[in-house]
């Protein structure tokens, strides 16, 4: 009875269920609810029973659903349209836990508005973020890419040996959902810094190793900033060898390992347990990671599409990774940090992109010779350089889309359009790819 009803909440998990059996042990009728039962009704019994027990079940969700719909609108209530970075990541943190609130919630009107004030909030926070971003970039706002090293790690060396993890493409939601697990074996806390622009690898995380946004990375160290598409990130170590010198560290123990495979973090789990470093970086490619360890290429597709699921199976794997088991293994003394380069979002809406035979590949953001595209989903820069973006000719452009927008080609727009849509991708202006979490975790061994 058991495995029936973990198969049908597994795969329909907004299927009320009412779990009839024999046994009136404690423990079974714990395991039941354990596994998401509605309802437990012991047999034998009148039908009077069962229909008792189907109602009381169903009165009971929509007292619910109607507690959680009134709470929510006086949730939203005393929230504002923020006005500074510190307002954003509460709305957003608001946002992202009424996601999780609501996803056992019968209540499709409820759902839909909260889409909409999710979309709502997208097209504030573009405008937030691009209004602001130049003044962020001189030290006036967040906590941004470039400044994570400086701001929070060099304090916590001070302190004693630190194990920083990055997990790539990790969002502020998925963080959240592996919290409570944490929590059982590390203090938390919690804090939040902004992806520079683009919200790509290549730019985000080149930042965070370098202290530099990429235009003094192309202009300090040319040899350093990659165009092509493949190996943007091969001089991370580099980067951050010369961030130590620049800070003035020096004699710092460290290791940098980067893992992109299950069999590379297998390898590297007695580094991580027994390494006895000032500073352990462990960098994960923390998304295609969890993509191929799905064996079906079907499941996968169907999992790109579906955003609630991904999100937990991104969590689940992270939870039952050696990844974890290490984490809490290690020394105690050691303090724990997680955080992330940049985070997704799933695409909806295509913009045509003009331009020459030279435009980078990427559908969240593009640059090349005289880039064109709708302003309306889209943030142009003419002079890359005001937002510290190198420009390697004066006919230079970059475009960074906005909210749920995506580039395509105007050659094949029927074919890019539906090959991409609902698709995750990221290097654009939104919640989920900018606000990320940087966590700093302490034993409690």
């Amino acid at each position: 009875g058991l495995e029936v009803l973990k198969q049908i909440k597994s795969t329909f998990p907004d299927q009320t269920v009412v779990m009839v059996t024999k046994s009136e042990e404690r423990e079974l009728m714990e395991r039941a609810y354990g596994e998401w039962a509605d309802g437990y009704i012991v047999k034998p019994f009148k039908f009077t029973d069962l229909l008792s027990v189907i109602n009381r079940t169903i009165k009971r969700r929509e007292i619910i659903s109607r507690r959680i719909g009134e709470s929510y609108t006086t949730d939203l209530r005393t929230v504002t349209t923020p006005t500074n970075y510190q307002e954003w990541i509460t709305k957003y943190l608001k946002l992202i836990t009424w996601d999780e609130r609501l996803e056992d919630v019968d209540d499709p009107s409820l759902k839909e508005i909260h889409e909409d004030q999710k979309k709502e909030a997208n097209i504030a926070f573009n405008h937030f973020y691009i209004e602001n971003y130049p003044s962020f970039l001189k030290g006036d706002g967040p906590v941004l890419s470039h400044q994570v090293f400086k701001t929070w790690i060099v304090p916590l060396l001070r302190e004693g040996p630190v194990y920083l993890f990055i997990l790539d493409s990790m969002r502020l939601d998925q963080w959240l959902k592996i919290t409570p697990i944490l929590r059982d074996h590390f203090d938390i806390e919690p804090n939040y810094y902004f992806s520079i622009l683009p919200s790509a690898t290549p730019y985000s995380r080149n930042a965070i190793f370098s202290g530099l946004l990429p235009l003094e990375i192309y202009q300090n160290h040319p040899r350093y900033w990659v165009l092509e598409e493949w190996g943007q990130n091969r001089y991370e170590k580099e980067l951050f060898d010369l961030q130590l010198k620049r800070l003035g560290i020096r004699g710092l123990r460290y290791r940098f390992l980067k893992v992109t495979s299950a069999e590379e973090i297998k390898k590297g789990y007695q580094q991580l347990v027994k390494g006895r470093y000032d500073l352990f970086i462990y960098v994960v490619n923390f998304f295609d990671l969890v993509l191929h360890s799905i064996p079906s290429k079907s499941e996968v597709r169907s999992l790109l599409r579906d955003e609630k699921l991904l999100l937990k199976i991104l969590s689940s794997w992270f939870v039952s990774s050696p990844i974890f088991e290490a984490m809490k293994k290690i020394d105690p003394a050691r303090k724990i940090v997680i955080t992330s380069d940049h985070g997704f979002i799933r695409v909806k809406r295509p913009l045509l992109a003009h331009g020459g035979k030279i435009i980078s590949a990427n559908l969240r953001y593009k640059f090349g010779p005289a880039l064109r595209t709708d302003a309306k989903g889209a943030l142009i820069l003419d002079d890359p350089k005001c937002l510290g973006l190198p420009q390697i000719d004066p006919s230079y452009r970059y475009i960074i889309a906005k909210e749920d927008y995506y580039f395509i080609y105007p050659t094949k727009p029927a074919q890019y359009e539906k090959e991409y849509k609902y698709t995750f991708q990221h290097g654009g202006i939104s919640p989920e790819e900018i606000i990320l979490p940087f966590a700093i975790l302490r034993s409690k061994r």
